[in-house]
């Protein structure tokens, strides 16, 4: 029997494949690089402004003996997109889109770059990254997954354009699941509760979101990042080949409570 304090082995073996991961830098996206390079997966970690982070990750993951490396590209720009997909070393099998970006604030007061910026990076990216991701994905099999919130369809406060940003994605999100089913591309979405962590903690009322959050969780605790992770890591996988244009929610059930 191994002994009680062994790591649990990889989930599953990605062992040859290559990951994109926006917005991979912390956070849920950090969560996500290292469980997708546990498994085997070379992971490219995008970033947008905090190379430290980045390159933190990137340690993080190779001390663990996996393989990644970091680049930098805005997202709200078609042509930074373009060039990242560019500095692709090969084949791409997983996409996983988690960068974005918005202000918190209601959204009344939402200003008109402000609701431009978030629809840009939150949902017009994953549109230009999946366009990007085609020709080095196409015949092989692999996955896109995008990061949402719950705030995607219900109102969150002072989530402003963020919301309506996640929602645009969510559709996206199936349309690409049809138009890429043929071509062996499973498009899928996972959508997080709370989590406590570097976004919410911007917030002007996260304590309160959180002791919300809390109170509403069936098992009295906010999710984590890494629950998140897992649930990516699953889409990424071959279990999941029957699911495509879904949105897998991975709040602990604290959105079944009224």
């Amino acid at each position: 029997m191994p002994a009680p304090d062994a790591v649990p082995p990889p989930p599953f073996d990605f062992s040859g494949r290559t990951a994109l991961v926006t917005g991979g830098s912390r956070g849920i996206g950090a969560a996500v690089s290292v469980a997708l390079a546990r498994c085997g997966a070379r992971v490219v970690i995008n970033y947008r402004a905090d190379a430290a982070s980045a390159q933190e990750t990137v340690r993080r993951i190779e001390a663990d003996g996996g393989s990644a490396s970091a680049e930098c590209a805005n997202l709200a720009h078609p042509d930074a997109v373009r060039e990242l997909f560019e500095k692709l070393p090969g084949p791409l099998d997983f996409l996983v889109h988690n960068a974005a970006i918005g202000s918190f604030k209601p959204v009344l007061d939402v200003r008109p770059n402000q609701w431009d910026l978030s629809l840009s990076v939150n949902a017009r990216a994953l549109l230009l990254c999946a366009q990007s991701a085609l020709p080095r994905m196409d015949g092989r099999g692999g996955a896109i997954v995008a990061v949402s919130s719950l705030g995607s369809t219900r109102v969150v406060p002072e989530y402003g354009a963020i919301g309506a940003s996640k929602a645009a994605m969510e559709s996206l999100v199936r349309s690409l699941a049809v138009e890429l089913a043929p071509r062996g591309i499973r498009v899928n979405a996972v959508a997080g509760g709370v989590i406590d962590g570097p976004t919410i903690r911007r917030h002007p009322r996260a304590a309160e979101l959180i002791d919300r959050a809390r109170e509403h969780a069936p098992a009295g605790r906010l999710g984590t990042a890494e629950e998140l992770a897992a649930a990516v890591l699953f889409l990424c996988s071959p279990l999941s080949a029957g699911i495509a244009g879904q949105t897998i929610v991975v709040d602990g059930g604290a959105s079944l409570r009224v």
